[in-house]
């Protein structure tokens, strides 16, 4: 199991046929639509924007969607939903962060005490504050592209 975390920019109509259930997303040949791998990243930038591993308040909780009530099902992991407008949202709010709110947030202990995956004790904590960053400025600037086309997002595990 390699659970690294993945985002797909798709236009509108996809995002609203996958709601629907009149598309699958196993059916979606993904070589067609952008694409940002984020690595083992996901669950550590979703716990450093909301205080939590799961079920974020947006708009910080879009920049990383593991959302219960925006999931489409797989038979191995979830996958998650933005609509055009949540992904402008999620652009708003990334706008407004500098690296040095995140910092003063980040706390290596916390993540360690609260099993963020993929940080554990005795991992290099300013290597894994530069993998974070790295990762959260590729997410944003691969969100401003889908916001700029009016598109929408999923982002899967796998």
């Amino acid at each position: 199991m390699s659970l690294i975390g993945q985002y797909l920019a798709l236009p509108q109509e996809v995002i609203s046929q996958l709601i629907e259930g009149t598309l699958l997303f196993k059916d979606i040949d993904r070589s067609e639509y952008d694409l940002l791998d984020i690595d083992r990243s996901w669950e550590g930038i979703h716990f450093l924007l909301c205080d939590t591993d799961y079920n974020g308040t947006p708009p910080e909780g879009y920049v990383l969607p593991l959302l219960n009530d925006q999931s489409l099902k797989r038979s191995d992991f979830s996958t998650f939903y933005l609509k055009n407008d949540q992904v402008q949202e999620a652009v708003s709010y990334l706008d407004t962060l500098t690296t040095e709110q995140l910092r003063a947030k980040y706390s290596s202990e916390r993540f360690v005490e609260e099993q963020i995956y993929p940080l554990f004790e005795g991992a290099d904590d300013e290597g894994f504050w530069e993998y974070l960053i790295s990762h959260l400025t590729e997410i944003q600037k691969f969100y401003r592209i889908a916001a700029s086309k009016g598109q929408g997002i999923v982002f899967y595990i796998v």
